[in-house]
């Protein structure tokens, strides 16, 4: 099985309507984490992820990449992100995976996310997601 850690504006539950398309031919997917440090990052449109490797656990959903288009993925996720291999765990055990990771440095602005989830730091701070 190939398979996807999303953690950030192209979750399910994040994702807004214009971001949507890019998810199409996505297989089933189920709660997960991966290790690392999330960092919140501001950008007009809104605010998104940046995955660092690091010591604490960051919350996400691993999804069977089915028909997705990753060449569209990796467009979107723009130079500052590399495809990389991580290994998850969720209820089933440790499983490899393929995750955007942020290759560049933090801009000026970032916030980390201490809990390692996305979702519930924009319903905490009342921020919105990045979106096209």
């Amino acid at each position: 099985m190939s398979a996807l850690f999303l953690y950030g504006v192209l979750r399910a539950d994040i994702a807004g309507e214009k971001i949507e398309p890019l998810l199409t031919g996505l297989g089933p997917g189920w709660s997960a984490t991966a290790p690392g440090e999330l960092w919140a990052i501001p950008d007009p449109q809104g605010w998104y992820p940046a995955l660092l490797p690091g010591d604490g656990t960051v919350q996400g959903m691993l999804h069977e990449a089915g028909d997705v288009d990753l060449a569209a993925l990796d467009r979107f996720e723009g130079p500052q992100y590399r495809r990389t291999a991580v290994t998850v765990t969720s209820a089933s055990g440790e499983l490899p995976a393929m995750a955007w990771l942020y290759t560049a440095a933090l801009p000026d602005g970032a916030e980390p996310v201490p809990d390692g989830d996305f979702a519930a730091w924009l319903a905490q701070t009342g921020r919105t997601p990045f979106t096209l």
